[in-house]
């Protein structure tokens, strides 16, 4: 058993923080892992404040030696494994792992867990893909679709998956992507229209465009505000707010440049 020292403690809870956010953990559970991090290690002592592009964290030890950090967080994505994974792991940091601030691991063993937890791909590309195919196809059928509409919306689904997944390999802003990915959804599925007569286009679409639905951001922006972290709710609630507005820029232009196309 070995204690932790300040600095390398602070640094340990601030990866916790930043996998935790880019995986789309509301601010009050981040903090809230912070400070369990932050106790199993020895330091009882902690404040956090956590937005959804920051955080700040400040931890002293009983010698009042204080130490603060400060963390940005870019690439949000939406990942609930990897935040199951890594709230087991603090859970086991503090149950077994931990004992009266001293831990059975060394401080280089935790970051080479945190580093295997975020880079662990437990959902492969072509899954993804596919499940994507399958959730545009079943939005279909719910808005009324016919089974002949659900495998156009299944293809539209996947095409639309795909080209999200290339696009993020760019790195491109999160607002131009969404209103790619509405794009992508019209025009695929007007594409397909001309190959198979005869279905309604409108449940197509709609099917689609579910797969951006900022559903996640949405929800945390109301949960954020209800615990209390107005400044992350209102930001939630902004992003939520400008990703619409991005489907609907989207998927308004492409279906006024096919009209000008005259197809």
């Amino acid at each position: 058993m070995n204690k932790i020292g300040i600095k390398d403690t602070t640094e340990i809870a601030l990866e916790i923080g930043r996998i935790l956010l880019q995986s789309g953990a509301t601010a009050n559970r981040v903090e809230l892992m912070l400070q369990k991090v932050c106790f199993a290690l020895g330091y009882q002592h902690s404040e956090s404040y956590v937005t959804p592009t920051g955080i700040f964290l400040s931890v002293s030890d009983s010698a009042e030696s204080l130490t603060t950090s400060i963390k940005r967080i870019d690439n949000r994505r939406t990942d609930l494994g990897k935040i199951t994974r890594l709230s087991r792991f603090v859970y086991e940091l503090e149950t077994t792992k931990c004992k009266d601030g001293k831990c059975s691991l060394q401080a280089a063993d935790i970051r080479k867990e945190l580093y295997w937890i975020d880079n662990e791909n437990t959902h492969p590309a072509w899954l993804t893909v596919l499940c994507g195919g399958v959730t545009s196809g079943c939005f279909c059928l719910l808005f009324g679709g016919s089974w002949a509409e659900f495998g156009v919306a299944y293809l539209v689904g996947v095409l639309v998956s795909l080209t999200l997944n290339l696009l993020s390999l760019l790195n491109i802003n999160n607002f131009l992507l969404h209103v790619a990915g509405a794009a992508a959804v019209v025009l695929f599925a007007k594409l397909l229209d001309l190959v198979v007569p005869g279905i309604k286009l409108d449940n197509i679409i709609i099917g689609g465009i579910m797969l951006l639905v900022p559903g996640l951001s949405f929800v945390n922006a109301i949960r954020d505000s209800m615990s209390g972290d107005l400044v992350s709710g209102t930001a939630r609630a902004v992003e939520a707010l400008f990703i619409a507005v991005a489907i609907a820029t989207g998927s308004g232009m492409m279906l006024k440049l096919w009209e000008l196309w005259g197809l």
